[in-house]
């Protein structure tokens, strides 16, 4: 084997295990706030405006998938998105704000509105 190959080999067995260490209990939520509120004078057009904060413990910046649900009185979902905040850039470690604008479809019969972290990825 050649040392070139044997180099790429051993950076992308470190880069693996780097994102390794990163993992969904190290990205908290610790900011929620959201409403429903009508955008046209002339009809109906309900949207969702809101914005979150999450926080991030990792030692590296990692890219955050949430999930958005619009639940009704028994607690069943009405209408579900998924979202990367950042697009496809990562997060860097600490604080970072987001807005939740228009991520959910306006339903009647939602009472509360969950956001939760479903993924940890770290982009190149």
């Amino acid at each position: 084997m050649s040392k070139k190959l044997i180099a790429a080999l051993a950076l992308m067995g470190i880069s693996s295990f780097s994102n390794a260490a990163c993992s969904l209990s190290d990205i908290t939520l610790t900011s929620v706030k959201t409403k429903f509120v009508s955008r046209c004078s002339a009809e109906d057009c309900i949207v969702l405006q809101g914005a979150a904060m999450i926080e991030n413990k990792c030692s590296e910046a990692v890219g955050v998938q949430m999930q958005i649900i619009g639940l009704d009185q028994d607690g069943a979902a009405v209408t579900v998105d998924e979202f990367w905040p950042a697009s496809i850039r990562n997060i860097p470690p600490g604080s970072y704000s987001f807005s939740l604008d228009q991520h959910l479809k306006y339903d009647p019969s939602i009472v509360k509105i969950e956001l939760k972290v479903v993924n940890v990825e770290h982009w190149n």
